[in-house]
């Protein structure tokens, strides 16, 4: 990267960047839009409060395990793959001078067979910004890796890296943390530190301000808390890019956004024809084929849970057509043929959705409970019910139905009742159905 605004000589009023650094950010922002997406409306930076950090703040004490929690949450990675580990060196011996040539290490992470560690050096354990920055720093490397992404390139990684922090929403706590400086004097000893990015102040205020272009806010709350040098900035860059173009925002795509979350929530709401609905809209707005591979799985899924099944099967393969690693496509187009009494080419797609990595084993156990089911291999049934429960992290749509189905026609009516209770609780119109139609009787 080229970097700029190092030789002026007059105060600058207005937003400054070189053609080569505005077209490194946004060439990395259509990058990262292309793997995952558009950002949608209702994003937002993340500030470091108890509303994005409950876990971290649930306590006086800074402990690294909630923090590494509370940043799995945030960026939608298993905390039960990350562990760490915590280093000493001559930084933490009271009372010894030294000097280290370089970078020193603070944060590091180890990809072991599919888990990481992150190795901290102790020194930065008391300096609590400076801690939650590296992890951050560290978890979106973990986030990228784990989609698979060969960020890891060149001279300009550790920048990208902050690129992608904006991206995710973690543009302020970067920004604190561009400089830091400061020092512990306890009466016989004075130890100071001093870390300056490479990272731009312009080239980090760009990034924020296209982000927020994005999302459509050219005037967020959360730009009154970066420094001061960096919200000026960012308020330049934001009038730098409503008066030129950019080949980066596409309203289009945000309204397709819009959309796909409005048939979210209608379909939290039982409202499966109007979250049909939207979703068609999104495929005549957007070309986003990341994009067009969800609203069609999503889709079918709807189509699914109406009943639809045949109409569902036809888009649940043409989400596999675009993207064929679709784990969750698998995964519906398998319990949909379970369902129809295709029952062997439904259990190759479940086969195929436990080799990818973006399947939800709980629901992929559910559906293999239906197949032994329909095979009337019944402990293989049960077994592979209760492995969807003890896989569970977050509800499995109609597990609880399902069993209780599986008890009662076991002849284990009152266990399969109570099962059937829990399915009416979460909602669900089919159990609702259901227990209308056994009260019947």
């Amino acid at each position: 990267m080229k970097l700029f605004g190092l030789n002026k000589k007059a105060k600058e009023t207005t937003f400054q960047i070189t053609e080569p650094d505005r077209n490194w950010v946004e060439d990395n922002f259509k990058w990262l839009i292309q793997v995952f997406g558009y950002p949608t409306r209702q994003s937002e930076q993340i500030i470091i409060t108890d509303k994005f950090f409950p876990k971290t703040f649930s306590t006086s004490n800074l402990q690294v395990q909630n923090v590494i929690e509370d940043l799995c949450n945030l960026l939608d990675l298993d905390a039960g793959k990350i562990t760490f580990v915590m280093h000493q060196d001559l930084r933490d011996v009271y009372g010894i001078p030294f000097e280290i040539q370089g970078k020193p290490f603070e944060t590091e992470t180890e990809i072991t067979e599919n888990n990481y560690k992150i190795h901290i050096a102790k020194s930065i354990s008391n300096r609590s910004n400076r801690l939650i920055f590296s992890l951050i720093y560290e978890c979106i490397k973990i986030r990228l890796t784990e989609n698979k992404l060969q960020f890891d390139t060149g001279n300009d990684t550790s920048l990208f890296l902050f690129i992608a922090g904006i991206y995710f929403g973690f543009g302020i706590p970067l920004a604190q943390n561009l400089t830091d400086n400061g020092q512990v004097d306890d009466g016989f000893w004075e130890t100071k530190w001093t870390y300056v990015s490479e990272m731009p102040i312009e080239v980090m205020a760009f990034g924020l301000a296209i982000h927020s272009k994005l999302i459509g806010q050219d005037n967020p709350e959360w730009k009154n808390q970066l420094p001061q040098a960096h919200k000026v900035q960012f308020e330049r860059a934001i009038t730098f890019l409503n008066n030129s173009f950019s080949e980066v925002f596409n309203t289009n795509e945000l309204d397709a956004n819009d959309l796909f979350n409005q048939a979210d929530k209608a379909y939290q709401n039982g409202d499966f024809e109007s979250a049909i609905s939207n979703l068609k809209q999104v495929l005549l707005l957007t070309e986003d084929e990341l994009l067009k591979s969800d609203v069609y799985n999503n889709i079918g899924y709807y189509q699914l849970r109406n009943g639809e099944y045949e109409k569902s099967i036809a888009n649940f393969r043409k989400a596999l057509q675009i993207d064929p690693n679709y784990g969750f496509a698998h995964d519906n187009l398998g319990y949909v043929l379970i369902q129809i009494g295709q029952i062997e080419e439904g259990k190759q797609q479940l086969e195929k959705a436990l080799q990818t990595d973006n399947n939800d084993n709980a629901y992929t156990f559910r559906n293999l409970a239906l197949y032994f089911l329909a095979k009337n291999e019944i402990e293989k049934a049960e077994s592979n019910f209760q492995l969807a429960f003890q896989s569970e992290t977050v509800p499995v749509d109609l597990l609880e139905l399902h069993y209780a189905n599986f008890l009662i026609n076991q002849g284990k009516s009152d266990l399969g009742m109570k099962y059937l209770e829990k399915a009416v609780k979460k909602g669900e119109p089919e159990a609702m159905k259901r227990m209308n139609e056994i009260k019947s009787k």
